[in-house]
This record gives structure tokens, C-alpha cells and sequence, in this order.
């Protein structure tokens, strides 16, 4: 019986050796292909480690010391928006769906009735008050003709900057040598102190989240097509107190839902009934904000020029120069860019290039 035991104990330790030496030779066959991918991954790392990086040239141009943390934001963001600013993004998505948004609405165009505004309260042109017709008839009955006095005609250059979410990049943005116009993502758990932001700013925005035809990181709590007024209208009440000093908001993506008619109307009433102006991010060629503007007897402004569609120092220079040359063929240009490394030092050496435009405030062009 013994010897069965044995026989048995022999077998067992025989077929689990020769199992070991099957998978001594399979790991053989399999590590030198591995080995090379391996090893040239250190090299690929320390390839983006040049020296000659933006960050690096970056932190040379500056007097602040907040470049580590800035790159460490940027590096986040260039996972969330696949290194492509989100309202580019956006408006390269749109820009697929425009042809056919035309051609639809060319094929309506006839049948369409004239839009009618849905606010509670509807939109009134503003009149010209009785004291005011009699001051300006005093004025023209008692002061002689006078020549009109030399205006600046200079053209004006606007540049906003989007998706600003804490104080080390309102500090980077103030380093830059002209003025360039903040605009603020809303408090939300991702970045819930943006408010203090804007406190370090005589003029800002707040860059409002709106939906999109495709987008696949929508912030929190963005504005929706099919929102109601009233919901509009929280959202809105609810910014205006975290911002009491706002001038304006832009759209963070939402290509689709400015090139909705009705979901616009809606927000041009809660905008107005606050105070708060619109400036179009453009992301979609089907943008209704001329037609609300129209509608509601207001100014809306659009942007222009991206500076940074190409994440590159280069290209940043030369977008900016296309943004100055149409500055000076139209009167103003609007150009939006995004905090990110490239531009932040593209920005520091650009005095150069903007001669003969004045650089301002988004509140200058209104």
C-alpha cells in the first residue's frame, strides 16, 4: 500500500516539474519580444523633457513662480479635452453638421413664420424718455455748431481668455503686458472657488457650459436646449450672485444649444432681466445670437479669431497676427484663446506684432 502512495506522490511531482518547465519556455519565447517596447519607453519620456519646452521658456519670460502648477493643470486638461481647447472642439464637430443645418433651413426658409419672443416678460425697444427729447432739443436750439472733435479710430483688439478656473492663472494672466479679458467657468465641484477669480479682475466674464451637438466632457450643470425658462433663469440669478460685478458670459461649447432659436430667446430674457451681456463663442455657423439680438434690441458680440487651435507657440503668433489684420479691416476683432502653456508665452512676447491696435477690455467694444 505504501509503495502505491509512493508511486502516486512520484507521478505528481513529475507532472507539475515538467508543467514548470512548459512554463519556463513559454515565458522565454515571450519577454525578448517585449523587451524592446520596454525599454524604449524611457526614451519616449525623456524626449518630452527637453529643455526647450514651452513651460520651460515660459518660466524663463515670467517674474512669477507658478508655472509648475499651471502645467499641472494643463496636463489634466490636455487628458479631458484631448489637447484641443474645448470650444474648438465644439465648433470642428458642428462644423460636419452646418452644411446640412443649411440646406434644412434653406428647404424652410419659406415656410418659416417670424420668431416671436416667449418672455414672460417680451422685449419693448427702449424709447427716448420726454427729458431726454427736451434736453436734446435745448442742446440744439442754444449751443452754436461746433467741429466734431477727433475721434480714435485706432482698431480695437479683444482677447478672452476661456476656461479660467483658479487665482494662479488669473496671477499669469495679469503678468501678460496688455489687457486680456478673463472669462470664468461657474463654481461647481470640480473648481468651486472661481468666484474669488474675478475678484482679481476690473472686467471679466463668466464662460457659461451649454450643450453641444457632441461633446464628450460636458461640464457640470450645463445650460440644456430643453431647459425652461425658469430653470435658465436660477442658473442665471444663481451666477449673478456669485458674480455681482459681471460684465458679460460667453458660451463654453454649446453649438447646439445657441443654434437653438427658442433656447436662446429664453436666455436673452434671464440675461437681460439681470443685466448681463452675451458674447458668441461662434462654435456653430447656425448660431441664432444675431437673430436674438435683434429681437431684444440689444448688441451682441462675436469672436473672431482661435488663437490656439494648434497647441504651438508658432501658431499662436501667427493666429494673433490674423487677428490683429482683421481688427484692422473691420474696426474690431474679438480672439479667443485658452490657458495653456503655448499661449501664455506666445502672449508674453507678442507686444511686437500688435502695434497699430488697441489691445482692450472685452467692455471697450460696447
Amino acid at each position: 500500500m505504501r509503495s502505491l502512495y509512493f508511486k502516486i506522490v512520484l507521478i505528481v511531482l513529475f507532472v507539475l516539474g515538467l508543467f514548470l518547465l512548459l512554463m519556463r519556455a513559454w515565458f522565454e519565447m515571450t519577454l525578448p519580444q517585449s523587451t524592446p517596447a520596454l525599454q524604449q519607453a524611457p526614451q519616449t519620456v525623456s524626449e518630452k523633457k527637453s529643455p526647450s519646452s514651452p513651460s520651460e521658456k515660459f518660466e524663463s519670460i515670467t517674474v512669477t513662480q507658478m508655472g509648475r502648477v499651471l502645467k499641472e493643470h494643463n496636463e489634466t486638461l490636455d487628458r479631458r479635452y484631448q489637447s484641443v481647447a474645448s470650444e474648438i472642439l465644439d465648433f470642428m464637430h458642428a462644423k460636419r453638421l452646418a452644411k446640412k443645418e443649411a440646406a434644412e433651413a434653406n428647404r424652410t426658409k419659406l415656410a418659416q413664420k417670424p420668431f416671436v419672443s416667449h418672455c414672460p416678460t417680451p422685449p419693448k425697444k427702449p424709447l427716448e424718455t420726454s427729458a431726454q427729447k427736451t434736453v436734446s432739443k435745448t442742446a440744439a436750439v442754444q449751443k452754436p455748431l461746433q467741429k466734431a472733435k477727433k475721434t480714435d479710430r485706432r482698431p480695437k483688439l479683444a482677447i478672452v481668455m476661456d476656461d479660467v478656473q483658479s487665482e494662479e492663472e488669473g496671477e499669469m494672466i495679469k503678468e501678460i503686458p496688455f489687457p486680456v479679458t478673463p472669462s470664468i467657468f461657474p463654481p461647481t465641484s470640480d473648481h468651486p472657488h472661481t468666484q474669488d477669480v474675478a475678484q482679481m479682475f476690473r472686467v471679466y466674464m463668466v464662460h457659461l457650459p451649454m450643450e453641444a451637438f457632441h461633446f464628450g466632457s460636458p461640464e457640470e450643470d450645463t445650460l440644456l436646449v430643453d431647459d425652461s425658462f425658469e430653470t435658465i433663469d436660477a442658473k442665471i440669478a444663481r451666477i449673478k450672485r456669485y458674480f455681482p460685478k459681471l460684465f458679460a458670459i460667453n458660451n463654453h461649447t454649446g453649438s447646439k444649444f445657441t443654434s437653438d432659436a427658442d433656447a436662446m430667446d429664453r436666455l436673452f430674457c434671464a440675461l437681460q432681466k439681470y443685466g448681463i451681456r452675451f458674447v458668441d463663442s461662434r462654435t456653430a455657423v447656425t448660431t441664432k445670437a444675431r437673430l436674438m439680438a435683434k429681437l431684444h434690441h440689444c448688441k451682441v458680440l462675436e469672436r473672431n479669431i482661435f488663437l490656439d487651435n494648434d497647441d504651438s507657440v508658432a501658431s499662436v503668433l501667427a493666429q494673433l497676427k490674423e487677428a490683429v489684420r482683421y481688427a484692422r479691416e473691420h474696426g474690431t476683432a474679438i480672439a479667443i484663446c485658452h490657458p495653456k502653456d503655448a499661449t501664455f508665452e506666445a502672449l508674453m512676447r507678442a507686444k511686437p506684432i500688435l502695434k497699430g491696435v488697441d489691445v482692450v477690455t472685452i467692455d471697450k467694444l460696447y
